[in-house]
């Protein structure tokens, strides 16, 4: 076969072992750190080897076939990629993810270096298989599917995308206190942080966050805290004065009044008709505009079945975003009722932070890259424009 022009970049992690080598400086040291803190030194090591033996497969399976580069994913950042790259990714999954948002629709390969260690829902691929994996994609032969990203947005312009998932909450273990935006609600609550994942990112930290949920909701039986502690009027429809429970005559009276109209009955029959319509003319379209906020407000405790997550979870090229709330907690004056949904371009999701400090928001599991999210910031979370392209 003729030699692929540009390169073939394989994106590489350090492991374990090397981390403890570059602060411990030798293998005695770090096996004697190792032991001190209850590790078994032996996994690490194993770790290592099985690790080096995969990138060994893996070059002398694909270096006849074009130009191989070694990229450590510390250099990931700074690192130009061309458009006609192909992209080896030699696992875990959250390093596919990692490389996945400095691409620009570059094809990915991901490879389980330890099937034995790693899921691998992202490395379909053994590392002995990468020469013909490689050769087909080349050919055209391996079909791309599509990885939709998340975007979250911030008033002053700062963007950071997710392959898998947001973190939105406090950088410590303190409660996150922020006001949640949805579904035309709103509600202040107080919590241990929001998740937002993408269709890819569902069968991760989403997934042991609803096997939790699950689980806790089947175990306990009734309302432990008592019915007072889930307050309904805590949660608001955005834009409205008026509560869940709605008098629609005495708003309409209400309304007529403000305008310097008479109050009348909307039917009465002994009012004459040019009074009833000017009436009319004037306030119905205010009024249904609120008993349209009432309706949306008397369905904010919808329940979402497995029918309508079905297009979501494990989805790589979903349209759509799940978030939902860790931990909320329910006060006097936080509510607990906007915990859960789907984020799409019909209803997309806003938070704005009461934090005064330490308030973040980082993306696929890397603290070190976030944006800044404390008191009187407000982000907007939604799908990206941006995707990736997965071999399959």
């Amino acid at each position: 076969m003729k030699k692929y022009e540009n390169r073939i970049v394989v994106v590489t992690r350090a492991t374990r072992l090397d981390n403890v080598l570059e602060s411990q400086n030798t293998v005695s040291q770090a096996r004697f750190y190792v032991k001190q803190l209850g590790g078994d030194f032996g996994d690490y090591e194993e770790e290592h080897d099985q690790y080096a033996v995969s990138l060994g497969l893996v070059r002398r399976s694909i270096e006849e076939l074009g130009n191989v580069q070694i990229l450590d994913r510390k250099f990931l950042p700074n690192f130009i990629f061309a458009l006609n790259d192909i992209i080896l990714v030699l696992g875990q999954d959250g390093l596919v993810a990692n490389t996945l948002k400095y691409l620009d629709g570059q094809p990915v390969i991901g490879i389980n270096p330890d099937a034995s260690r790693w899921d691998g829902v992202l490395l379909p691929f053994k590392p002995a298989d990468a020469g013909k994996i490689l050769e087909e994609t080349i050919r055209g032969k391996r079909r791309l599917e599509d990885v939709r990203m998340a975007k979250a947005k911030v008033q002053n312009g700062q963007e950071l995308l997710a392959v898998n998932d947001f973190f939105i909450g406090q950088r410590t273990h303190a409660s996150a206190r922020y006001v949640i935006k949805y579904g035309g609600l709103k509600e202040n609550q107080s919590s241990s942080g929001i998740i937002v994942c993408t269709g890819l990112g569902s069968t991760g930290w989403m997934k042991s966050i609803i096997a939790g949920s699950s689980r806790l909701n089947s175990s306990i039986i009734g309302t432990p805290y008592g019915p007072s502690q889930e307050r309904d009027d805590l949660t608001e429809v955005i834009g409205s004065s008026f509560a869940s429970e709605v008098d629609y005559e005495e708003a309409y009276d209400e309304m007529a009044l403000q305008a310097e109209v008479e109050p009348v009955p909307l039917y009465a029959a002994s009012v004459p008709a040019y009074t009833r319509r000017r009436s009319a003319r004037l306030n119905m379209a205010k009024i249904e505009e609120e008993m349209e906020k009432a309706e949306k407000l008397s369905k904010k405790k919808k329940s979402f079945g497995p029918s309508e997550l079905t297009g979501v979870v494990g989805k790589w090229s979903s349209t759509e975003l799940l978030f939902a709330v860790r931990e909320p907690f329910p006060s006097k004056t936080t509510g607990t009722n906007l915990v859960f949904g789907t984020v799409s371009p019909d209803a997309p999701l806003r938070i704005e932070s009461l934090m005064g400090e330490n308030g973040v928001i980082f993306s696929d599991g890397i603290e070190s890259d976030f944006i800044v999210f404390n008191s009187g910031t407000e982000v907007e979370i939604s799908l990206a424009d941006k995707r990736g392209k997965m071999v399959v």
